[in-house]
Protein backbone atom coordinates (compact mmCIF):
# COMPACT_ATOMS: atom_id res chain seq x y z
CA UNK A 1 0.00 0.00 0.00
CA UNK A 2 1.36 3.45 -0.90
CA UNK A 3 2.21 5.71 2.06
CA UNK A 4 1.77 9.45 1.66
CA UNK A 5 4.76 11.41 2.98
CA UNK A 6 4.97 15.16 3.32
CA UNK A 7 8.48 15.68 1.97
CA UNK A 8 8.50 19.41 2.69
CA UNK A 9 7.61 18.77 6.31
CA UNK A 10 10.18 15.98 6.55
CA UNK A 11 12.93 18.26 5.22
CA UNK A 12 11.78 21.03 7.57
CA UNK A 13 11.88 18.74 10.61
CA UNK A 14 15.34 17.48 9.68
CA UNK A 15 16.53 21.07 9.19
CA UNK A 16 15.27 21.99 12.68
CA UNK A 17 17.18 19.13 14.31
CA UNK A 18 20.32 20.05 12.36
CA UNK A 19 19.87 23.71 13.33
CA UNK A 20 19.74 22.85 17.04
CA UNK A 21 23.01 20.93 16.79
CA UNK A 22 25.02 23.51 14.83
CA UNK A 23 23.74 26.45 16.92
CA UNK A 24 25.84 25.23 19.86
CA UNK A 25 28.98 25.81 17.80
CA UNK A 26 28.14 28.61 15.37
CA UNK A 27 26.01 31.63 16.38
CA UNK A 28 23.12 33.06 14.38
CA UNK A 29 24.53 36.57 14.82
CA UNK A 30 27.98 37.73 15.91
CA UNK A 31 29.11 41.10 17.22
CA UNK A 32 32.81 41.96 17.48
CA UNK A 33 34.10 45.11 19.16
CA UNK A 34 37.62 46.19 18.26
CA UNK A 35 40.22 43.57 17.43
CA UNK A 36 38.48 40.82 19.37
CA UNK A 37 38.23 42.97 22.51
CA UNK A 38 34.61 41.97 22.99
CA UNK A 39 32.74 39.25 21.09
CA UNK A 40 29.08 38.33 21.42
CA UNK A 41 27.83 35.08 19.87
CA UNK A 42 24.06 35.29 19.91
CA UNK A 43 21.27 32.90 18.97
CA UNK A 44 17.95 31.81 20.48
CA UNK A 45 19.54 28.44 21.26
CA UNK A 46 22.95 29.36 22.67
CA UNK A 47 24.57 32.67 23.62
CA UNK A 48 28.02 33.39 25.02
CA UNK A 49 30.42 36.31 25.30
CA UNK A 50 34.15 36.91 25.17
CA UNK A 51 35.70 39.81 27.06
CA UNK A 52 39.47 40.20 26.54
CA UNK A 53 39.88 36.46 26.10
CA UNK A 54 37.52 35.32 28.85
CA UNK A 55 34.45 33.38 27.68
CA UNK A 56 31.33 33.40 29.82
CA UNK A 57 27.56 32.96 29.66
CA UNK A 58 24.75 34.78 31.44
CA UNK A 59 22.59 32.44 33.58
CA UNK A 60 19.34 34.14 32.60
CA UNK A 61 20.17 33.91 28.89
CA UNK A 62 21.26 30.30 29.37
CA UNK A 63 17.87 29.45 30.90
CA UNK A 64 16.03 31.21 28.06
CA UNK A 65 18.21 29.39 25.52
CA UNK A 66 17.43 26.05 27.18
CA UNK A 67 13.72 26.73 26.91
CA UNK A 68 14.15 27.60 23.22
CA UNK A 69 16.12 24.40 22.61
CA UNK A 70 13.41 22.25 24.18
CA UNK A 71 10.65 24.06 22.29
CA UNK A 72 12.50 23.84 18.98
CA UNK A 73 13.37 20.17 19.51
CA UNK A 74 9.73 19.36 20.26
CA UNK A 75 8.71 21.16 17.07
CA UNK A 76 11.29 19.30 15.00
CA UNK A 77 10.25 15.89 16.33
CA UNK A 78 6.59 16.76 15.79
CA UNK A 79 7.28 17.69 12.17
CA UNK A 80 9.20 14.46 11.56
CA UNK A 81 6.47 12.24 13.03
CA UNK A 82 3.73 14.13 11.21
CA UNK A 83 5.56 14.03 7.86
CA UNK A 84 5.99 10.25 7.97
CA UNK A 85 2.39 9.62 9.08
CA UNK A 86 0.42 12.61 7.75
CA UNK A 87 -2.81 10.65 7.52
CA UNK A 88 -3.06 9.72 11.20
CA UNK A 89 -5.74 11.28 13.34
CA UNK A 90 -3.18 13.11 15.49
CA UNK A 91 -0.99 14.28 12.60
CA UNK A 92 -2.77 17.57 11.97
CA UNK A 93 -2.24 18.58 15.60
CA UNK A 94 1.46 17.75 15.31
CA UNK A 95 1.71 19.86 12.15
CA UNK A 96 -0.05 22.80 13.80
CA UNK A 97 2.32 22.58 16.75
CA UNK A 98 5.58 22.09 14.88
CA UNK A 99 5.51 24.16 11.71
CA UNK A 100 5.44 27.54 13.52
CA UNK A 101 8.48 26.95 15.75
CA UNK A 102 11.32 28.06 13.41
CA UNK A 103 9.29 30.95 12.00
CA UNK A 104 8.52 32.31 15.47
CA UNK A 105 12.16 31.92 16.53
CA UNK A 106 13.45 33.82 13.48
CA UNK A 107 10.94 36.66 13.83
CA UNK A 108 11.43 37.13 17.57
CA UNK A 109 15.22 36.92 17.19
CA UNK A 110 15.32 39.66 14.54
CA UNK A 111 12.93 41.88 16.50
CA UNK A 112 15.04 41.53 19.68
CA UNK A 113 18.24 42.37 17.77
CA UNK A 114 16.69 45.49 16.24
CA UNK A 115 15.33 46.67 19.59
CA UNK A 116 18.61 45.90 21.38
CA UNK A 117 20.84 47.74 18.90
CA UNK A 118 18.55 50.77 18.90
CA UNK A 119 18.40 50.80 22.70
CA UNK A 120 22.20 50.70 23.01
CA UNK A 121 22.49 53.56 20.54
CA UNK A 122 19.93 55.62 22.46
CA UNK A 123 21.38 54.99 25.92
CA UNK A 124 25.13 55.02 25.22
CA UNK A 125 25.37 56.89 21.88
CA UNK A 126 27.11 53.88 20.37
CA UNK A 127 26.46 52.97 16.77
CA UNK A 128 25.88 49.21 16.78
CA UNK A 129 25.18 47.92 13.26
CA UNK A 130 22.82 45.05 12.68
CA UNK A 131 24.88 44.03 9.64
CA UNK A 132 28.22 45.49 8.57
CA UNK A 133 30.76 47.69 10.35
CA UNK A 134 30.70 51.06 12.06
CA UNK A 135 33.20 53.16 14.00
CA UNK A 136 31.89 54.35 17.35
CA UNK A 137 33.29 56.64 20.04
CA UNK A 138 33.12 55.15 23.50
CA UNK A 139 31.37 57.30 26.13
CA UNK A 140 33.86 59.45 28.04
CA UNK A 141 32.45 58.14 31.29
CA UNK A 142 33.92 54.77 30.34
CA UNK A 143 37.29 56.12 29.16
CA UNK A 144 37.87 58.78 31.86
CA UNK A 145 37.67 61.65 29.39
CA UNK A 146 39.84 60.04 26.70
CA UNK A 147 38.43 59.84 23.19
CA UNK A 148 38.50 56.20 22.12
CA UNK A 149 37.18 55.04 18.78
CA UNK A 150 36.43 51.37 18.20
CA UNK A 151 35.35 49.41 15.17
CA UNK A 152 32.14 47.43 15.73
CA UNK A 153 31.33 44.65 13.28
CA UNK A 154 28.16 42.57 13.20
CA UNK A 155 26.94 39.91 10.81
CA UNK A 156 24.38 37.15 10.55
CA UNK A 157 26.04 33.74 10.38
CA UNK A 158 24.96 30.81 8.22
CA UNK A 159 22.84 29.08 10.94
CA UNK A 160 20.48 32.08 10.76
CA UNK A 161 19.91 31.39 7.09
CA UNK A 162 19.48 27.68 7.86
CA UNK A 163 16.77 28.70 10.34
CA UNK A 164 15.11 30.75 7.60
CA UNK A 165 15.20 27.76 5.24
CA UNK A 166 13.76 25.50 7.95
CA UNK A 167 10.92 27.99 8.51
CA UNK A 168 10.20 28.13 4.77
CA UNK A 169 10.18 24.32 4.47
CA UNK A 170 7.79 23.95 7.42
CA UNK A 171 5.43 26.54 5.97
CA UNK A 172 5.60 24.75 2.60
CA UNK A 173 4.77 21.52 4.43
CA UNK A 174 1.71 23.19 5.92
CA UNK A 175 0.42 24.17 2.48
CA UNK A 176 1.39 20.81 0.96
CA UNK A 177 -0.73 19.06 3.59
CA UNK A 178 -3.82 20.72 2.10
CA UNK A 179 -2.83 19.48 -1.35
CA UNK A 180 -1.96 16.03 -0.05
CA UNK A 181 -5.42 15.52 1.41
CA UNK A 182 -7.50 17.68 -0.89
CA UNK A 183 -10.95 16.11 -1.45
CA UNK A 184 -11.24 14.30 -4.75
CA UNK A 185 -13.79 15.69 -7.21
CA UNK A 186 -16.99 13.62 -7.40
CA UNK A 187 -16.94 10.99 -10.10
CA UNK A 188 -19.29 11.59 -13.01
CA UNK A 189 -20.87 8.79 -15.02
CA UNK A 190 -19.75 8.69 -18.67
CA UNK A 191 -22.28 9.88 -21.20
CA UNK A 192 -23.95 6.96 -23.07
CA UNK A 193 -22.91 6.44 -26.65
CA UNK A 194 -25.59 6.88 -29.41
CA UNK A 195 -25.67 3.12 -30.04
CA UNK A 196 -26.31 2.40 -26.37
CA UNK A 197 -29.01 5.06 -26.17
CA UNK A 198 -30.74 3.50 -29.18
CA UNK A 199 -30.70 0.05 -27.59
CA UNK A 200 -32.27 1.22 -24.35
CA UNK A 201 -34.81 3.52 -26.01
CA UNK A 202 -38.42 2.51 -25.19
CA UNK A 203 -40.48 1.00 -28.02
CA UNK A 204 -42.64 3.38 -29.96
CA UNK A 205 -46.36 3.33 -29.14
CA UNK A 206 -48.67 2.27 -32.00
Amino acid sequence: MRRDINWFGLAGGAAIICLIFVSFFVPWWQLVVGDGLVTANVSPLYTDFNFVGYWFTVPLLWALNLGSVLSMAAGGVAMLIYSIYPGKSYSKNLLGFGYKKPLISVLIFVIILVVLTQTIQALFSLTVPLVGSATSVLPETMTYGTIVRVLITANFQWPFYLATVAAALCIAGKFYHKKLFAPSPPATAPAPSPATAKEVAPPAQE
